[in-house]
């Protein structure tokens, strides 16, 4: 080996040494990323108080529109849409249950106590 010329071991010590940096900066992500999903949570939240039924919740034609726009977003940041898709379709259906959850809430603390109401869907 010639001066100057790193060998196979100084080439292994950086490329754990980016490894390292590289998922410290995945961490900083990570705490970036769910910070916005708990922002975006309690907008949702203060969302499902205007909402006063099952169809207004799921609300299908705004979950096509946020998963056309994140796919938009994804390809103008290079990323690959169908990644952004998978994660918001996962996101919908967690925040669509905890909207859920909240109305069925809403709707029991509404009730005189002991009154009985029959499911959604039932007469």
């Amino acid at each position: 080996m010639t001066a100057g010329t790193a060998g196979p071991a100084a080439g292994a010590v950086a490329g754990a040494e980016r490894i390292d940096e590289l998922r410290l900066s995945v961490d900083a992500l990570d705490r970036q990323i769910v910070a916005l999903l708990a922002q975006r949570t309690a907008v949702v939240r203060e969302l499902t108080t205007f909402k006063k039924d099952e169809e207004t919740v799921r609300s299908p034609g705004r979950v096509a529109q946020v998963i056309e726009k994140v796919r938009g977003l994804a390809v103008e940041e290079g990323m690959p849409p169908g990644i952004a898709e998978r994660v918001y379709r996962t996101l919908i259906t967690e925040l669509t249950d905890l909207q859920m959850e909240l109305l069925a809430e809403r709707r029991a603390a509404a009730r005189p106590a002991g009154t009985a109401v029959a499911p959604e869907g039932t007469a």
